[in-house]
Parts: C-alpha cells; structure tokens; sequence
C-alpha cells in the first residue's frame, strides 16, 4: 500500500532513508575482524543465539562419511565462552554423530521403557546390537536422536558402566570444559570403525571467512578426535568445511526495515514509483 506524505517533509525523508539504509550497509561490510573476509550466507540455517550448525552430511558407498558443512556465527570465538568445546562437539557431528548418516542411524533404537520409570519418553538410544545390553549412550527425542540425553546417569536401562550423561559434550546444552570423552568414542567406533582405520580430516575455510585464530581452534578440534584414531596413511579422507555466516539479530532486521522503507519514501517522491517492502 503507497502512502504518501506532505510536500513539507521530502528532505527530512531523504536524508533518514539515506542515514537508515548507510547503517544498514556497514553492519554487513564490516567484517568482525580486521584480517576477516565478510561472512558469507548460510546454508545450515543458522538462526541467532545459535553457537553453530552442521548439515550437508554426505557418505560415500560403504556408509563412510566423506564431508560435511559447519555455519558459525561472527566473532564465535570471542562471544562462546568455550569455542574448543563448540568446535569438538560440531565436528562430531559432521563426522558421524547424527541420523544424516545411515551407519549410525541403523542403531539408533527406542530406548527400552522410556516413558516410565524415570525414564525420559521419546528417549532413543545408541545400542550396538539393538538391544537394552548393547547400548552405550542414551540420546534425547529431538530429530531422532542426535544428541547425549543429560538425563541418563545410568541407571538401568542405562548404559552398565554407570556413566553420567548430564556432563557429556554431545548433549545438547554447552557444559563449559568438557571435551570429547572415550564413551563418545565409542559410539562411532562402533559405527564408522575408525579404530581399525584412523580418519583424517581436511578443514576447509569456505570463501576465507574465518580468520587465524578461529581456524586454530578448528585445528584442535581435529587434533582432539585424532587423539582417539591417528590418521594414517590409508586413513578414509573426511572433508569439514567450515564458514563464519551472518546472522542478523532482531535490531539488525528492525534497522533494514526502516532503512528500506524510508528509501522507498524518497524514491517514491522522486520518481512516484511504488517501492517493494
């Protein structure tokens, strides 16, 4: 719907769109670093307060996993109080801690009771035979069980050992400090048997975007799954890319609107053209 407005009013609306628009340019060619590239679009569907996303799973004809994409948000490594623990956590899942892989997902099995007894309901589990004496970590409902369930502190049918997942880098909520852990492990052990094999992994910057020290921390990530399986020579080759994305908050979106809307007032009163909003 066009509005139109007094002829009193034409350079207040000129220099307002102009000001609005102006700012609305800078907050996405600044880059958040000075040795930074602007961050590029996001294909992850990262959303903001997001710590990251990881999609684009791809495996080859055995089941192996082949490559993966992870989104981070701007300055991550400065605003994430534990960037390695976000890092170590992503690259798990683009390795093979998730349903988008037909391996893992083939023992991925309702957990045995859940609903009753304490147990959470819609709770799936890892199991390595599909059965309650075969399951090393039990995982949350969300998208068919991609994550360490925290309730699980191993009480039956929990896994024997015992083993507390409310601390476990694979659950869903960041746990300041913890790393990956030998029952992460062994999940993918069991699935990709990466123990008999290695892995090696190649990061890969997409467009640049991601500055030195942010690369580091994607290079100890890797360095921390190599400490469960060293890659070797014949070791399967795993691509991760990763790329710094924007992610416009709230404001940001309020910002371009105005500023748009304001430049569709003074186009509209230069060239009487309706503007798109």
């Amino acid at each position: 719907m066009q509005r139109r407005g007094t002829v009193a009013q034409p350079r207040l609306g000129l220099a307002l769109g102009i000001a609005c628009a102006s700012a609305t340019l800078a907050l996405f060619a600044t880059p958040a670093h000075a040795q930074e590239n602007p961050p590029v679009a996001s294909v992850c569907g990262l959303g903001g307060g997001a710590t990251a996303s990881t999609c684009m799973f791809t495996a080859n004809a055995q089941g192996l996993p082949v490559s993966a994409r992870t989104d981070w948000p701007e300055d991550f490594d400065t605003a994430n109080p534990d960037p390695l623990n976000t890092a170590e956590h992503e690259l798990f899942h683009a390795i093979g801690f998730t349903v988008g892989y037909a391996l893992f997902a083939a023992h991925v099995i309702a957990t045995p009771g859940a609903g009753a007894n304490g147990i959470p309901a819609g709770s799936r589990s890892y199991s390595t035979n599909g059965a309650a004496n075969g399951i090393i970590m039990v995982l949350g409902a969300a998208a068919g069980g991609t994550h360490a369930d925290p309730a699980a502190t191993g009480a039956a049918p929990w896994p024997a050992t015992g083993y507390n997942q409310n601390n476990d880098i694979m659950q869903p909520n960041q746990v300041v400090g913890n790393r990956l852990n030998a029952n992460d492990a062994a999940v993918l052990n069991n699935a990709f048997g990466w123990g008999r094999t290695g892995i090696r992994i190649n990061v890969v910057n997409v467009g640049g975007t991601l500055d030195a020290a942010d690369m580091r921390i994607m290079n100890n990530a890797v360095a921390a799954v190599n400490g469960f399986w060293p890659a070797q020579q014949n070791s399967p080759v795993f691509t991760w890319s990763v790329a710094e994305v924007s992610v416009p908050e709230p404001g940001t979106w309020i910002m371009m609107l105005v500023g748009t809307g304001l430049t569709g007032v003074m186009l509209r009163r230069r060239a009487r053209v309706p503007a798109m909003v």
